[in-house]
């Protein structure tokens, strides 16, 4: 069938100069009412019902053999007939008038375009209107789908820029007030630091009168002591503003990671739920965008409020500087010294200080006091005139009404008071006594490889962990490689989590002296690398290339001296890429502090 419509295609074309209008264009033979009656296609192309059916009706299509248009069809039979190809005999026959006595013609009859209308009005009529009915029915509905289209995307562009605007107007008026409350804030600043410099000259004025005040002389030392407390309660509450400088500053160093905890189900849709955003917290206007600025400036500010208000260890550094402070009391020695002759001033606006010194300094003015007994019958003692020395005043008993403060000592500041967590091996070269390495970590800065190496410190139920396993690879005074539990040649480790190999977070941590590291196992196309449970530590200087980013997320706070020596073991190479030490360096334990 095939080959047969492809002979009746070329055939076609090589003699579509010469064919008439009332012939097939396929098998070339005469439209009639019958068996090649002309039949129309959805594309307006014409052939004759033999031809139809035996080379273009297949499952219920029609393929045109013009045009290569698919008409669906349940049949042959149900294709129109071509109103405007009247088949032979359906014309009537020429009158005998005209007609020759052989049976042809005298000369070619033509009918009109109007006659032929006239015979089939009925049809031609019908078909044109309901073609024009459908095609306009179309258009309606057209327009009609894009209209309501509009309008649905208006309502919609509408209501997105109304709550824009909210939200606008809001972040606006937030601005605003933040912009009070910043603009306050500079104001009690530059007024604290006025303060500051007030005291800052009387606690000078202070310090060269106590220089020069007699020893002898207990009221201008008293008056001394009591300007300096006033001073001293004033700067307790700048250490706060220290403290909290001091956050403020270690925050700008370190950088965020923002995900979403609780995604919205337009980002489930989006596959958006697990997007994550690195963003580091040190911003200038010059190099940086305002909104950018603004936002780190606002993720300080959370921080150190969230830090200050919550974090007890960062509350004990206040306690640690007030107990650098003096908070010894000061002995009263009125009951011995004359005080009525000596009346202390104040401190002046003008930061001088008028502190009188008796003429008779050099000796302790001696109250003189009666001492009575009334209970005991005791007779009235006078106390002489003579001046009472310092060794006098020891041997006396000491006010049983005071009362005796008792300060417990801060301890020392510990690894188990800071915020980051700790890990530590516990190492032992072949059968020596073991000794203990502590490493510093920064989940701050690589949360991932943080986690995964906390993990396999403590253990996996399933066996993975660094317990057992050896260093397998060192450089003398450079570096020192670990971490294959499996092989323990640099062949094998597998993460904590169920991929053998994870992606890494890209960290600005540098390579330094005393940084650990983890092993990259893979890179991808970016760039970035993969990483099981292999690390590195750092036991030497470094003269390598800075890069961006790295793979270090900790540091060795105890324990070096003792890795170093271990990176001087020598070490075998047993293939290209596997390694092992001349002596045995096992973890024999490891954990989290």
């Amino acid at each position: 069938q095939a080959y047969n419509c492809l002979i009746h295609f070329y055939k076609r074309i090589i003699t579509m100069s010469s064919v008439a209008l009332d012939i097939c264009n396929s098998c070339f033979m005469l439209y009639n009412s019958t068996d090649h009656a002309p039949l129309i296609l959805s594309c307006y192309h014409t052939y004759c019902r033999t031809c139809v059916d035996t080379f273009m009706f297949l499952n219920q299509q029609i393929t045109c053999l013009s045009c290569s248009k698919v008409t669906q069809a349940t049949s042959v039979s149900s294709l129109p007939q071509n109103p405007y190809l009247q088949p032979r005999d359906s014309i009537s026959p020429l009158p005998p008038y005209l007609r020759k006595p052989s049976g042809s013609t005298v000369e070619d009859v033509y009918y009109s375009d109007s006659d032929e209308e006239k015979s089939n009005s009925g049809v031609s009529e019908e078909l044109k209107r309901n073609l024009i009915i459908n095609s306009q029915k179309n258009n309606i509905n057209l327009i009609s789908e894009i209209l309501d289209t509009n309008m649905q995307s208006i309502q919609k562009s509408k209501s997105a820029r109304k709550l824009k605007n909210e939200t606008l107007n809001e972040t606006l008026s937030a601005v605003e007030r933040l912009k009070i409350k910043l603009e306050n804030d500079i104001k009690n600043n530059k007024k604290q630091a006025k303060i500051l410099i007030e005291i800052e000259k009387k606690s000078i004025t202070l310090s060269q009168q106590f220089t020069e005040v007699d020893g002898t002389d207990y009221n201008s030392i008293k008056f001394i002591y009591q300007e300096g407390s006033k001073i001293q309660k004033i700067l307790k509450a700048e250490v706060d503003v220290s403290n909290v400088h001091m956050l403020e500053r270690a925050i700008c160093q370190s950088t965020v990671k923002i995900n979403f905890d609780k995604a919205d189900k337009f980002l489930t849709d989006l596959k958006a739920e697990n997007d994550q955003i690195y963003m580091k917290l040190s911003t200038s206007l010059e190099n940086d965008s305002e909104l950018i600025f603004l936002s780190t400036f606002m993720l300080k500010s959370l921080f150190t409020d969230k830090i200050a208000t919550h974090n007890k260890c960062y509350k004990n550094l206040s306690e640690i500087e007030y107990d650098h402070m003096p908070s010894r009391q000061f002995e009263d020695l009125s009951k011995f010294v004359d005080v009525t002759e000596a009346k202390s001033n104040p401190i002046n606006s003008d930061v001088k200080v008028d502190m009188p010194i008796s003429a008779k300094s050099s000796q302790w003015n001696v109250v003189s006091s009666k001492i009575n007994n009334n209970v005991a019958g005791q007779a009235t003692k006078t106390v002489s005139g003579k001046p009472v020395s310092f060794s006098d005043m020891a041997k006396k008993q000491a006010n049983p009404a005071a009362a005796v403060v008792k300060r417990i000592p801060f301890p020392e500041k510990t690894i188990g008071q800071t915020n980051r967590p700790h890990c530590f091996f516990k190492m032992q070269v072949d059968n020596q006594p073991p000794f203990r390495v502590v490493f510093e970590l920064r989940p701050d800065m690589a949360p991932k490889m943080v986690e995964n190496f906390v993990k396999l410190c403590k253990g996996l139920p399933n066996g993975r962990g660094y317990n057992g396993s050896k260093i397998y690879r060192a450089k003398d005074d450079d570096h020192l490689l670990g971490g294959d539990f499996e092989n323990n040649d640099g062949t094998g480790g597998h993460s904590a989590f169920e991929e053998r190999y994870v992606l890494a977070e890209q960290c600005p941590l540098r390579d330094h002296k005393g940084a650990i590291r983890m092993r990259g196992q893979e890179r991808t196309m970016d760039g970035r690398c993969k990483i099981g449970s292999q690390f590195m530590i750092w036991v030497g200087d470094l003269e390598y290339k800075e890069y961006r980013f790295t793979l270090v997320f900790g540091k060795v706070v105890e324990g070096f001296n003792q890795l170093c020596e271990v990176s001087r073991i020598k070490t075998v190479q047993k293939s290209p890429t596997s390694w092992i030490l001349k002596q045995s360096v096992k973890i024999v334990d490891s954990g989290t502090l």
